[in-house]
C-alpha cells in the first residue's frame, strides 16, 4: 500500500503523503515506525481531519474505513485538489452506494484518482500470533438486555468482517467451530456466510481451491465461557506490563525519576524487541535479574570497544580522528550504532521495571497473586481478612473476590450477605458481582478450577541468583525513594512461579486440534466448502495443526501468554493465532461489568 500497490518492491521510490482516519493509525502504528514510513517513501503523515495544507506535485496515499463521514471528506479534499493524486485504500470492502457517492461528490476532480483498493486489514496485528478487532464496547454492547437489535447486528458483522480480513490476510480458508447459542455463533454464521460467498465467486475468489492444503480452524468462543483470566492477578512481564501499565497498541506511558523530578515517558514495544521476546513469557522476577544481566553485558562491550579505540568513552569516538588507528577505529564505529540503540532499549525495560516494582509494593500484588493460585483453598476467614486489610486497593479487593466466588462452590445466603456487607464497607460498588451473579447463573460457565500440572523446576532453582544479581535495580529503586523495605520485598517474590496450569479456552483449544468430541456436542462444525446448513462435525476424526482462537468480548495477555506456552510445549508442533474484539486489562474489564451490573 505504501508502495502504491506496486506488485514489485524494485520499482523506483515514489515520496508521497500518507493520511489516515483513527483505525488506520491504529493498524500502521503497532507495525510501521516513522523511519520504516521514511524507508517507503513516506515524507508527512496526517491524520484524515487535522488541518492540511495543499501539497502539489506529491502524490497521497489514503488508509481509512469506508464511512460516510470519510467518503465525504475524501470528496472534500479531492474538490480541494490539496495533492496531485490521490490512491485510496480502505480498511474494508467499500460498499457500491458509498463509492457512487464518492464519484458524485468527486466527479469535477475524478481524475485525480489513480486507485481506489480494499485492503483487508481492519484488524490490528500486536505481535506475530496477536491481534485485535478494536472493538472496546463489543463485551458490553453484546450483553447489554437493552441494546438495540440492530446495534447488536452491526457488532458481530463488525467481528465477522475483521476475521475475513484476517484469513484474506492468512490466505487460509477456515472450519469454524463454536459454541451454539451465544455470541459467537451469531458471529460465526455470518463469517461463514461471507466466505461462501467468496468461494462460490470462483473468478474473484480470495481463497482459490489450491492455496493452502492444510486448512486451519477458527474456534470463536465467547467471553462468558470464563471471566476470570480477565480478573486475575499475574505475575509475568508482558501480563503485568499490560495489567498495571495499560500496554495499549504496544505502546505503555511510564512515570520516571529524573534528576528529582517525576517525567511521563512513552515506550513503544518492538516487535524486534529481543528483550520482549525473550522476556515477555516469563516471571517477573526472573526478568528483573534479566535487565540486570544485560546491563552489565552492554557494560562489559563497551568497556572492550573504547579500550580497543582508545577513549575512556563511546562519546570520545570521533570518526574525523584521522590519527587514530584506522581499524580501531572503525571496528567502534560499525558497534556504536548498535550499542547506543541496546542501551536505549535497556533504559527502557530498566524504566518499566522500575515502575512495575513500585505497583506490586504499593499494591501488594504478589500477596493477591499468591491468594488466586491457590483460590479454591481460600476460607471465609481468609477472604474476609483480604478485603477488610486497609493496606489493599479496592479494585484488587473487588478482583480477588469477583475470582473467589466464580470460583468456589455456591456460597450460603448468610455468606453472601456478610461479604457484600463488608464490600460495602470498604466503598466498593456491588454492581459487578450482580453481573457475574448472572453469568453464573445462566450460563455453562467453567471455573477457575483445572488440574495443576507439575512447575518444571521449583522456584528457588530457577530464582535462586535473583537477589545477588540485582544491585542496580535495587539501588535505582531505593535511589527514587521507592521503600526502606525493598529487600524484604524482593526476598518475598523471588520465589513466585506461576502454576503452569491450562485455562478453559486452552483446553478447549487442545479438545478441538486433537479431534475431540467429549465436552463439544454444543460446538457446531462450519465448512464453507460444504453445502449450506451442515453443521455437525464428520464421523471421522479431524485433527489441526493450525488454530485462529478469537474471543467475542475481549481477551489479554495471559490468555495469549497460555495458548504460547500450550503451543510450545506439544508433542505435535502447532500454530496458535490469538485474537478478540480487544485486549482488556482488569480495570477496564471491571468497569464493563461495573456497567453490565447497573442495568
Amino acid at each position: 500500500m505504501l508502495r502504491l500497490n506496486q506488485e514489485s518492491e524494485e520499482e523506483d521510490l515514489v515520496w508521497k503523503v500518507l493520511v489516515y482516519d483513527k483505525l488506520g493509525q491504529d493498524i500502521i502504528s503497532p507495525l510501521i515506525k516513522v523511519g520504516d514510513l521514511r524507508t517507503n517513501g513516506v515524507t508527512v503523515h496526517m491524520g484524515l481531519y487535522s488541518d492540511r495544507q495543499t501539497i502539489p506535485d506529491v502524490p497521497s496515499v489514503y488508509f481509512c474505513e469506508p464511512t460516510q463521514e470519510n467518503i465525504n471528506r475524501i470528496a472534500e479534499d479531492l474538490n480541494k485538489r490539496l495533492y496531485d493524486s490521490f490512491y485510496i485504500n480502505f480498511s474494508s470492502v467499500l460498499p457500491r452506494h458509498l463509492l457512487e457517492d464518492l464519484a458524485q461528490q468527486a466527479s469535477e476532480s475524478a481524475g485525480l484518482v489513480s486507485q481506489v483498493y480494499d485492503q483487508y486489514l481492519n484488524y490490528v496485528c500486536l505481535e506475530d500470533n496477536l491481534f485485535s478487532l478494536q472493538l472496546p464496547n463489543a463485551y458490553v454492547t453484546i450483553n447489554d438486555p437493552t441494546s438495540p437489535e440492530h446495534i447488536i447486528d452491526k457488532v458481530t458483522t463488525d467481528i465477522a468482517s475483521g476475521l475475513f480480513s484476517v484469513f484474506v490476510t492468512m490466505k487460509a480458508l477456515p472450519i469454524i467451530r463454536c459454541p451454539k447459542g451465544t455470541a459467537a455463533e451469531a458471529v460465526a454464521l455470518k463469517l461463514e456466510a461471507k466466505l461462501r460467498d467468496n468461494v462460490m465467486n470462483s473468478r474473484a475468489t480470495l481463497f482459490p481451491e489450491d492455496l493452502q492444503s492444510a486448512r486451519p480452524v477458527l474456534i470463536l468462543l465467547d467471553r462468558n465461557m470464563d471471566l476470570t483470566p480477565l480478573l486475575m492477578h499475574t505475575w509475568t512481564y508482558s501480563t503485568l506490563v499490560h495489567d498495571i501499565l495499560s500496554l495499549n497498541l504496544n505502546r505503555i506511558t511510564v512515570s520516571v525519576d529524573e534528576r528529582g523530578k517525576s517525567l511521563l515517558k512513552n515506550y513503544d514495544i518492538d516487535l524486534n524487541d529481543f528483550f520482549w521476546k525473550k522476556n515477555a513469557g516469563n516471571p517477573f522476577p526472573q526478568v528483573a535479574e534479566d535487565v540486570d544481566v544485560e546491563i552489565q553485558k552492554y557494560k562489559e562491550e563497551v568497556d572492550q570497544v573504547t579500550r580497543s579505540a582508545g577513549v575512556s568513552s563511546l562519546e570520545e569516538v570521533d570518526p574525523n580522528d584521522f590519527n587514530a588507528s584506522t581499524k580501531q577505529l572503525s571496528s567502534a564505529l560499525k558497534l556504536l550504532p548498535e550499542l547506543t540503540a541496546r542501551k536505549k532499549l535497556l533504559d527502557m525495560h530498566m524504566n518499566i521495571a522500575t515502575a512495575l516494582f513500585k505497583s506490586i509494593q504499593t499494591r501488594q500484588l504478589d500477596a493477591f497473586f499468591r491468594m488466586e493460585e491457590s483460590v479454591l483453598k481460600l476460607s471465609k476467614p481468609n477472604v474476609l481478612e483480604m478485603l477488610r486489610d486497609p493496606a489493599k486497593q479496592p479494585e484488587d479487593k473487588l478482583r480477588m473476590f469477583l475470582i473467589f466466588f466464580l470460583a468456589a462452590e455456591d456460597q450460603s445466603k448468610e455468606d453472601m450477605q456478610e461479604y457484600e456487607q463488608v464490600l460495602s464497607e470498604q466503598g466498593i460498588a456491588l454492581e459487578a458481582l450482580k453481573y457475574c451473579k448472572n453469568v453464573r447463573m445462566y450460563s455453562k460457565m467453567t471455573s477457575i478450577q483445572s488440574t495443576p500440572q507439575q512447575a518444571t523446576g521449583s522456584g528457588a532453582d530457577l530464582l535462586g541468583s535473583f537477589t545477588s544479581n540485582f544491585s542496580r535495580l535495587t539501588d535505582t529503586i531505593q535511589n527514587s525513594a521507592v521503600s526502606g523495605h525493598f529487600e524484604s520485598l524482593i526476598s518475598g517474590v523471588k520465589n513466585l512461579l506461576p502454576t503452569k496450569r491450562e485455562l478453559t479456552v486452552t483446553r478447549t483449544v487442545d479438545a478441538i486440534m486433537d479431534g475431540g468430541v467429549n465436552g463439544l456436542d454444543d460446538y457446531l462444525y462450519l465448512d464453507p466448502r460444504l453445502p449450506r446448513g451442515q453443521t455437525k462435525p464428520p464421523k471421522q476424526k479431524t485433527t489441526f495443526s493450525e488454530a485462529v482462537v478469537f474471543v467475542t468480548g475481549g481477551g489479554n495477555y495471559l490468555e495469549y501468554q497460555n495458548l504460547m506456552e500450550f503451543a510450545s510445549r506439544s508433542l505435535v508442533k502447532k500454530k496458535i493465532v490469538y485474537g478478540s474484539t480487544d485486549l482488556l486489562n482488569a480495570r477496564k474489564f471491571v468497569e464493563q461489568l461495573q456497567t453490565l451490573g447497573s442495568k
